[in-house]
């Protein structure tokens, strides 16, 4: 490689970077577009009851994002097991997850007070093409491809962007929801198939994934269960309209772990590289930067922002949208470095987040459920654990690296006998 084209190569693999960041911005904000599109038609009480069910959806696709993250490490390290497009195993999770959520339908329904159970069966037949999307994601992170991987991500939030627009404009229930956002979800399937169609045809469909399935499985499961669990304790405790109220004001976090995802999904492929502990504090302090901006964006109007997002009727929660940002920069904090475990194969951090979560059901069940400001205070406590163990994790790598290289030195300039 010429001295031109090294110097070339990092600043192209930032451009596509930040190409990456743009297009998951957008998609995100499609995502609150969505958010926006169904609050009203729904109402606090009906939304509540969609954002609980989704919830329990998006805890059951946690192997989508861990084929995604699995499938690129394949593609970009020396993994001896070979690269793969692991489509086989996923697409028996996603039947599996369909036949669980189906039996259990009736049960989800009358726990989140749905009209129907046939929402929850629809929200199960979503998790297949959302576990095959999961693995076309990690072919196109693995092979570098981020320009084609935010068009997929984009693809995804229209789609969906479309399927809420329909169900808005026919004043469709939450079971009609459901319904068009797995045509939305089938829709996105098959765009990235297309994409991926060079790589499916030569890549194995099958490989020996289960230890890796496991380990990572288990930390983006705490990650995702950290970010979810109490819109499930909300649901349930709290009165229907002020657990409407606080899943809108939680898509304010949820919005920061989005518009930063893209900062942990690029850090994967890298941690196999030379200097995982200088990209980890970068990627933190991109994080924290954008989670500034967010914040001052939002406290300018707190109330207005809520109401440009719901309506009137979510008025009152503007000071709670306030604080949900706090916590939305602690969890995307947590997110890169629980992805950065899943990038390196390990998994201290993530066994401490379930500990974390573990204490803050218990904490929220048994003493603070009173309002939805008591259940988000816990929550940004219990990020902060993760977030402070997470940054401490990396200075101690970072100085135990440098002594070893301190002393690599030293042994080297010792005179000999």
């Amino acid at each position: 490689m010429t001295a031109r084209n090294a110097l070339r190569a990092p600043s192209s693999r930032t451009a596509m970077g930040a190409l990456l960041g743009v297009a998951m911005g957008m998609a995100n904000a499609l995502g609150y577009l969505v958010v926006m599109l169904l609050s009203r038609p729904l109402g606090p009480g009906e939304f509540g009851g969609y954002t609980a069910l989704s919830t329990y959806g998006v805890l059951l696709a946690i192997p989508a994002g861990v084929f995604q993250v699995v499938v690129a490490r394949r593609l970009s390290g020396d993994d001896p097991e070979g690269p793969t497009s692991a489509l086989r195993p996923a697409l028996a999770i996603g039947m599996g997850c369909f036949g669980i959520t189906a039996v259990i339908s009736p049960a989800l329904a009358h726990w989140f007070h749905l009209p129907s159970f046939w929402a929850a069966v629809l929200l199960g037949g979503m998790l297949v093409p959302m576990m095959l999307t999961g693995c076309f994601q990690g072919i196109l992170l693995g092979r570098g491809r981020l320009r084609a991987l935010g068009l997929l991500y984009l693809a995804n939030a229209v789609s969906r962007v479309l399927a809420a627009a329909v169900c808005a404009a026919l004043s469709a229930n939450v079971t009609g929801v459901f319904a068009a956002m797995l045509l939305a979800g089938v829709a996105a399937a098959l765009y990235g198939a297309w994409l991926c169609r060079s790589d499916l045809a030569t890549l194995p469909r099958n490989a020996r994934l289960a230890r890796e399935l496991v380990r990572s499985n288990s930390t983006l499961a705490a990650y995702v269960a950290l970010t979810n669990v109490d819109m499930l304790l909300a649901r349930h405790f709290l009165t229907p309209h002020d657990s409407g109220g606080y899943a809108l004001a939680s898509t304010f976090a949820r919005a920061m772990c989005w518009g930063t995802q893209f900062v942990a999904l690029i850090i994967v492929p890298r941690m196999q590289g030379d200097r995982p502990t200088r990209t980890l504090l970068r990627a933190s302090a991109v994080v924290t930067g954008i989670g500034i901006v967010g914040f001052g964006v939002v406290a300018v109007s707190p109330r207005t922002w809520i109401t440009v997002a719901g309506g009137a009727d979510y008025g009152e929660f503007g000071s709670l949208a306030l604080l949900c940002v706090v916590l939305g920069v602690a969890w995307a904090l947590a997110q890169v470095w629980l992805f950065s475990e899943m990038g390196s194969d390990t998994s201290l951090l993530g066994s401490l987040t379930w500990g974390v979560i573990v204490v803050e059901v218990v904490a929220i069940a048994t003493v603070w459920h009173d309002s939805p400001k008591q259940i988000v205070l816990v929550c940004l406590v219990g990020a902060l654990v993760v977030a402070l163990a997470g940054l401490s994790r990396v200075v101690l790598r970072h100085q135990a690296t440098a002594i070893a290289d301190e002393s690599v030195i030293v042994t080297a300039d010792s005179p000999r006998a």
